[in-house]
């Protein structure tokens, strides 16, 4: 996660980077810029996820740095950090939906209380959609996942099977797993595992000398009572 810092005083931007605990809540890198113009500028290329600006700045002030990020829809948390108690900038702070506006001297406790708020609101908001979106990443990249899942699954069948462990040998989602599957193959991946052992508890059904439950065994059912009652499920 990345912050970044706007404010035209050194010795503000240096207090602001000594005073945040960015490591605790997962911020890597902190970004500076001393006006608006120049903010615009790095957050196009960097896409910080919290932003401190200051409101009073030469070039493009505060006001005009929320306005931009609230008409670009930039997925960031915003934190009006001004030496100012004005109503007006309180009221633009809450017109382009800024997450909190706070006064110098900043007091460290507030600072951090504050972070972490606007920490734990982004990825609450946006977790999401950045998971799908490195899903999807993921798959463009490899446009044949599901199918190596799917024939994972065929090899694997006898073993025991959970979408946790699935998603996490292929490094998706769950849910991004779950739903490319449906759509590949119109079918769960649990109907999916119990098809093919279904499949298979037929071929061997085929040797008169293997009783249920050495069947039931070898395709995955350890309770040879549960595998009888889903085969006559499947067959109805």
């Amino acid at each position: 996660m990345k912050a970044m810092i706007v404010d035209d005083e050194k010795h503000v931007r240096e207090g602001l980077r000594l005073l945040a605990e960015w490591e605790r809540f997962g911020i890597k890198t902190v970004l500076e810029a001393e006006d608006g113009e120049e903010a615009m500028q790095v957050i196009a290329k960097e896409h910080p996820q919290i932003i401190f600006t200051d409101m009073r700045m030469p070039k493009k002030d505060g006001v005009a740095l929320m306005k931009w990020l609230y008409t670009s829809n930039w997925k960031a948390k915003t934190i009006v950090v001004s030496g100012y108690d004005d109503f007006r900038y309180l009221k633009e702070t809450i017109t382009y939906q800024g997450f909190d506006y706070l006064l110098k001297p900043i007091n460290p406790t507030e600072l951090n209380e504050t972070l972490q708020r606007a920490v734990s609101a982004w990825n609450e908001q946006y977790g999401d959609d950045l998971q799908t979106f490195i899903d999807e990443s993921n798959y463009q990249k490899e446009p044949s996942t599901v199918h190596t899942i799917a024939d994972y699954l065929r090899k694997n069948y006898k073993q025991e099977l959970k979408l946790q462990d699935i998603a996490d040998r292929f490094y998706l989602s769950r849910e991004y797993i779950s739903r490319r599957f449906k759509q590949e193959y119109h079918q769960t991946i649990t109907d999916f595992i119990t098809s093919i052992r279904m499949e298979k508890a037929k071929e061997l059904l085929r040797n008169p000398d293997l009783k249920v439950y050495e069947i039931a065994d070898a395709v995955g059912y350890p309770n040879d009572k549960y595998f009888a009652k889903l085969f006559k499920k499947q067959e109805a």
